[in-house]
């Protein structure tokens, strides 16, 4: 049961995962009060989160990649949504769980697709694989549960204000990459890939619309939109039913 790019063990496992991850926590907790319920699903953050530093101790002991502590830290798109959606759910901040809903879901579930290269040809069962889908799927699955749970419901009133959120992020993190790679920290670091990633083929098709490093990643904003307006549209009609 080794993974390699969508073979069945990998279908198998972003197709399952997610799933069983929703119906889990939706049915064991859809009937309980609002406080139980944000409280349960604070618990389950705080876990997931708890576990994704594991993953990371074990990552930097395990051989067969080098593992650099400051290309490894919690910067990228998912790994701060491990802070961000317990936050979310908190504050029972519309901006912030919109967030989750618009943009969290869909790069969680981009990631799961996309393997980490260094998981290629490992086995599933294995602890750093199979942390890195669960945690993922999380990602992807939690933000449908609040909506399931009608803690959230997408509207076009709350969309403006995630997409400021990404673009100040993401901005906020070129900066970083722009410190650690002056300050020779890491001369590499490409957290939320803003300088772009080498054979992919959308950061490629991006990067020759508008070949400078931050800025090239505006355009996939409109990336989003269908999925933004799909969403909004079928969980609107779905309210009104």
């Amino acid at each position: 049961m080794t993974i390699t790019p969508f073979n069945i063990t990998h279908i198998a496992t972003i197709t399952a995962m997610p799933i069983t991850i929703f119906l889990g926590i939706y049915f064991a907790i859809s009937k309980k009060d609002e406080n139980t319920k944000q409280r349960a699903l604070l618990l389950i953050c705080i876990s997931n989160a708890v576990l994704y530093v594991i993953y990371k101790i074990v990552q930097a002991i395990e051989g067969g990649y080098t593992f650099d502590i400051f290309t490894n830290l919690p910067l990228h798109f998912c790994n701060l949504n491990l802070i961000l959606l317990p936050l979310a759910i908190y504050k029972k901040s519309k901006t912030l769980m919109a967030y989750q809903v618009y943009f969290g879901v869909p790069l969680a579930g981009l990631a799961l697709i996309t393997i980490y290269p260094a998981f290629i040809s490992r086995p599933i069962w294995h602890f750093t694989p199979f942390v890195y889908f669960y945690y993922h799927s999380m990602l992807l699955a939690l933000p449908l549960v609040l909506i399931k749970l009608k803690l959230f419901t997408p509207s076009f009133k709350v969309i403006w204000q995630p997409t400021l959120l990404l673009v100040g992020l993401t901005a906020a993190i070129h900066v970083v990459n722009m410190i650690f790679r002056a300050t020779g920290i890491a001369g590499n670091a490409n957290y939320f890939f803003t300088y772009g990633l080498e054979g992919d083929f959308f950061t490629e098709l991006l990067w020759g619309i508008l070949p400078y490093n931050f800025f090239f990643l505006l355009p996939a904003i409109l990336l989003f939109a269908p999925y933004v307006f799909f969403m909004t549209l079928l969980f609107n009609k779905i309210t009104a039913s």
